[in-house]
């Protein structure tokens, strides 16, 4: 095949404009939801009418018996951490690969994380690696789907199991995922959803956290939803407290629960969609010198997706990735270096984070390092080289956006400029 002249050297870019995806979060559809809570006065609900019914079918969408709506992501996972116990004196055992939402809330919870490596063939944690850092601290294990990707969850299940621990999906990333069928969201004993604005299913800043447990759905509402300890389902979980519960709001906005609810209407389409996009990408790129593609391992059905992701590999490739990443732009291709592990756009992989090393989270009044550790007050002692898995595998990660309404044609053109920059890279012209 000849690829011509990299259009970074004044060749002809593969792709003569920028892509848009025809994909729309906001449609007619979402605009007419929010007009009718608007045309009724609605501005608020503490609980019942959308609210509930939002809730109602989350939970029968992953296939639990219970789900509660809350204002963003970050706080289904305080709200899960709280449930299963998380506290001083505790860990929780994390990806250092992850927003930060994963992460942040257990410090809230004056405990303590602990992270381990991530599996190459699924960027996600790696439940060997996992088991290897449990202690008698140990509380839970957060496993992330991040990207949509799908690692064993039986495996996961079986391990908390075993050592007694409590099982937290983070599925912000994996909207209608599944492992050998059954839903992403549902193998753990919490499961938490953002529907942040870049989400599949997105209310702008919403929140959905699902579980089987009556108990630890009651506990769920003590924390953030005062005026619905009413809607116990364990029974008298706390007698006595009263409905002001532990006073905190994370309340939903039902707007957002209007707009999300068209967006689960839509998701398996949008699934579809990306499904075939992200499947085009990696047969295009399947067995280019210096690329590597993340397929799903067998048993898993990702969806979601946020991203699609891909590995170079420098020595292979004959050039690093940013320079890859670079080209590709200039063909008009939307890669990019990797949004988790660039310093440029965030603070990268979070063992080595400020947050976590070298900064005194005792000054900041608040609970936000452990009483029963203060030797941790000022970090959890983690460098460079802790997580060699990790930082190896997200040195070389690259990523285009997970294109919808995108014609097939196109998502394969994409393929085709990062194939022509692989060549040139490979032949030493960069």
């Amino acid at each position: 095949m000849d690829f011509g002249k990299l259009a970074c050297s004044g060749g002809t870019p593969v792709l003569m404009e920028p892509i848009r995806d025809g994909w729309h979060q906001i449609t007619d559809l979402e605009k007419q939801a929010v007009m009718d809570l608007m045309d009724h006065g609605v501005l608020s609900v503490s609980k019942g009418g959308i609210v509930g019914e939002f809730e109602e079918e989350c939970a029968q969408f992953i296939g639990t018996r219970f789900g509660l709506a809350c204002c963003n992501g970050t706080s289904t996972l305080h709200s899960a951490y709280v449930a299963v116990g998380v506290g001083p004196g505790t860990e929780v055992i994390v990806p250092a690969y992850t927003w930060h939402a994963t992460v942040t809330p257990i410090l809230h919870c004056s405990a303590t994380p602990v992270f381990a490596e991530i599996d190459p063939a699924t960027l996600c944690l790696d439940p060997a690696d996992v088991e290897r850092r449990i202690t008698e601290r140990t509380r839970a294990i957060t496993v992330v789907q991040v990207w949509g990707n799908v690692p064993d969850m039986d495996r996961f299940r079986d391990l908390a199991d075993r050592h007694g621990l409590a099982l937290i999906e983070d599925a912000s990333h994996a909207h209608g995922a599944t492992w050998q069928g059954k839903r992403i969201g549902s193998f753990g004993d919490i499961g938490c959803f953002s529907m942040q604005g870049g989400k599949a299913v997105s209310g702008g800043e919403l929140g959905m956290v699902v579980t089987d447990s009556a108990e630890l759905f009651d506990r769920m509402l003590l924390l953030g939803h005062f005026g619905r300890i009413d809607e116990g389902q364990a029974g008298p979980t706390f007698p006595g407290i009263g409905d002001m519960s532990l006073g905190a709001k994370y309340r939903a906005h039902p707007y957002a629960i209007a707009v999300a609810r068209c967006g689960l209407s839509r998701l398996a389409e949008l699934n579809r969609l990306r499904t075939r996009n992200y499947a085009i990408l990696n047969d295009v790129l399947r067995g280019v010198k210096g690329i590597q593609t993340v397929d799903p391992i067998p048993g898993a059905e990702r969806a979601g997706y946020l991203e699609f992701k891909f590995l170079v590999q420098p020595e292979l490739l004959g050039g690093t990735r940013d320079e890859f990443a670079q080209a590709c732009q200039a063909e008009n291709a939307p890669v990019n270096v990797d949004r988790y592990s660039d310093l440029n756009f965030t603070y990268g992989l979070l063992h080595l984070a400020p947050l976590y090393n070298g900064f005194d989270r005792g000054d900041m009044g608040g609970c936000f390092h452990d009483p029963e550790r203060p030797e941790l007050r000022n970090g959890l002692g983690y460098k460079q080289g802790d997580l060699p898995v990790t930082e190896d595998i997200c040195s070389r990660m690259i990523g285009t956006p997970a294109f919808a309404d995108v014609p097939e044609d196109t998502v394969e053109r994409v393929g085709l400029a990062m194939r022509k920059v692989a060549h040139h890279m490979n032949q030493g012209k960069k």
